[in-house]
């Protein structure tokens, strides 16, 4: 299917220490698949992002910027007071984000002025807050919308972990608002999707579009080990904290013999500890799950789908999940143990490690969820192409 697709983020695509990164090369390798040519379009944002090893991914030819670090006074002082307010933790007013507030006034006007020089048949923009875009493309090019989550409900995950520091969110009405900027809107996940099409109402066109990855054989490691990675999301940090006060210390009375590992930027946020292993930034992904016999996911709040969970599926690993970690990924056999209990988390992981059919079992099942779950999600991508 020949198409040729913009592709616009606020963030670069490497490297891929974030979820949002991971999706949108995810995105890219599977329009890539079916035969489509890719241009990126970064909205610089941020001056610290070093866009070289992207461009590089992307190509010479396909790679584009235009600047977005201009804001009106208004949302300049609006967006001061907010974290002011944030840091006091008595935030009164400026709680939710307008929808256009983090996307620069002259954006429109210069979308317009690259699309006079680009042609396209469809573009996809990444994040309802960077929906401005949409505003400026072109009659008979197909206007496509990524959600990544739900973003009317992104700031009482923060909250549910103490977090109060300038995260943003919409209210529902607003996040409306941007979806109805789009012809066909993305969810990450099934129960989003629904959510997304009641909100929009009437004549709304929104997709199921996970996250395909390579997905392996079924195999079970020799080792002990127990991994979890993930980045300095604060989300990711509640977890692994909760983790290491309430299930590690009921893991080594179980399983003396479990070691437990985490990778990631996330070792910069948790203690050093005789108790577990922290490895810091991983090179090889494949190395490293090769050589877990089990993964953990101790998340316990986030909007949206779950990255880590899919990674380590489609790496074919048993694992042991806080509930909230398996959301969107309902099927029909147990794709992981799943439990809030700290006890039972542990004896679940213990379990894997001593049960070597228990084991291979899992990793089966992760095999064959990843397969199905892979082709419904290309299914929807072909349809979307189709448009």
């Amino acid at each position: 299917m020949d198409k040729k697709i913009l592709f616009v983020s606020e963030t670069v695509l490497f490297p891929m220490d974030r979820g949002n990164r991971k999706r949108n090369v995810n995105l890219i390798e599977t329009l890539k698949k079916e035969g489509c040519t890719v241009d990126f379009l970064y909205l610089d944002t941020y001056p610290e992002e070093d866009t070289s090893e992207t461009e590089k991914y992307i190509g010479e030819n396909h790679f584009f910027r235009i600047m977005n670090r201009k804001r009106t006074f208004p949302v300049f002082l609006k967006r001061k007071v907010r974290k002011a307010l944030e840091l006091l933790h008595c935030q009164f007013a400026f709680k939710f984000f307008s929808l256009d507030e983090r996307t620069s006034p002259e954006l429109e006007n210069d979308m317009k002025a690259f699309f006079a020089e680009h042609d396209y048949a469809q573009v996809w923009v990444s994040c309802v807050y960077n929906s401005k875009v949409l505003l400026a493309v072109p009659g008979g090019t197909l206007k496509v919308l990524d959600t990544v989550n739900v973003s009317s409900v992104k700031r009482q995950e923060y909250e549910a972990v103490g977090y109060y520091n300038y995260e943003f969110a919409l209210k529902p009405d607003i996040e409306r608002e941007g979806l109805k900027r789009a012809d066909a809107v993305i969810a990450i996940q099934n129960e989003e999707e629904k959510f997304f099409a009641d909100l929009i109402g009437d004549g709304s066109r929104v997709y199921t579009i996970g996250e395909n990855m390579p997905v392996h054989e079924p195999y079970v490691s020799d080792s002990k080990k127990v991994l979890f990675i993930g980045s300095t999301y604060v989300i990711n940090v509640d977890g692994v904290m909760n983790f290491i006060k309430m299930v590690l210390p009921k893991l080594k009375e179980v399983c003396p013999e479990a070691e437990v590992l985490f990778g990631g930027s996330i070792c910069k946020m948790i203690p050093d500890s005789d108790e577990y292993k922290k490895l810091g930034w991983v090179d090889s992904l494949d190395e490293v799950y090769k050589d877990a016999r089990v993964v953990i996911n101790p998340v316990r709040h986030g909007a949206g789908l779950n990255i880590k969970m899919v990674e380590a599926l489609s790496f074919a690993k048993p694992v042991v999940s806080a509930v909230k970690g398996m959301r969107g990924l309902s099927w029909k056999e147990q794709v992981c143990i799943a439990t809030d209990d700290p006890e039972e988390f542990a004896c679940a992981v213990r379990d894997i490690i001593r049960d070597d059919e228990l084991a291979m079992k899992l990793s089966q099942t992760a095999v064959s969820f990843m397969k199905e779950y892979e082709e419904k999600n290309t299914e929807a991508l072909k349809e979307l192409l189709s448009l």
